[in-house]
């Protein structure tokens, strides 16, 4: 069963913030008035094989995935 992908940006993200969120995969629309497309992304794992982070190949946004902010189920 897949995972739904769930936006975790607002509009007026600006290069370089950082977002805690407990999804393995994010969407990322960019700044608000920018040509950054909406991309999807999935976590990438640490040296452990746990889900660690994303970072956005337009605007450099970065995301961390907190497991307790999981719902139950939804990580490995």
């Amino acid at each position: 069963m897949s995972e739904a992908i769930t936006p975790s940006l607002k509009p007026s993200t600006f290069k370089g913030e950082v977002t805690r969120t407990g999804h393995l995969r994010v969407v990322c629309s960019g700044p608000q008035f920018s040509k950054h497309p909406q991309v999807y992304l999935t976590m990438v794992d640490d040296a452990s094989g746990h889900p660690s982070h994303v970072v956005c190949p337009y605007c450099s946004h970065t995301f961390h995935f907190d497991a307790a902010l999981a719902k139950p189920g939804h990580h490995h």
